[in-house]
This record gives C-alpha cells, structure tokens and sequence, in this order.
C-alpha cells in the first residue's frame, strides 16, 4: 500500500513540475500545439495539493511501518 500511494504521489509532484513550467497567457491558459490540449493554471494548486498530501501519507505509512518493525524486533 505505501509503495503505491508513494508512486502515486511521485506521479503528482512530477505532473505538478511540469505545469508550474508552462507559461499561461493573461487568462491563466496554455496552449499546447503538440498535443492540442489547452492546460489551466488552477490546476497547478490541485497537482501541488494532491502531491503534498501523498508525502504526508507516505511519510506517515513509513514512519508506522518502521515503528512496527522495531517493536518486532
């Protein structure tokens, strides 16, 4: 389960870095010719949201699971 929450979260933080280097025009738009896709700047707090809150909970489900394998020990 960590390991894919974690690999979810490395999927957002590398969306949310590829959006914060696109540059929107006056009305917060990109426009991509190459995919014909036009992408919004909100969406860069949503990527950026999603992607703090998975590091918490990996860091969170890590920690746990250290905490259980030394009380194993």
């Amino acid at each position: 389960m960590t390991t894919i929450i974690g690999l979810v979260t490395a999927l957002f933080i590398w969306i949310y870095v590829q959006r914060v280097k696109l540059d929107y025009n006056s009305e917060g738009k990109f426009f991509s010719a190459e995919e014909g896709v036009v992408y919004l700047e909100p969406a860069e707090e949503t990527y950026g949201f999603l992607a703090l809150s998975g590091l918490i909970m990996t860091g969170t489900l890590m920690t746990l699971l250290i905490i259980r394998r030394k009380k194993g020990s």
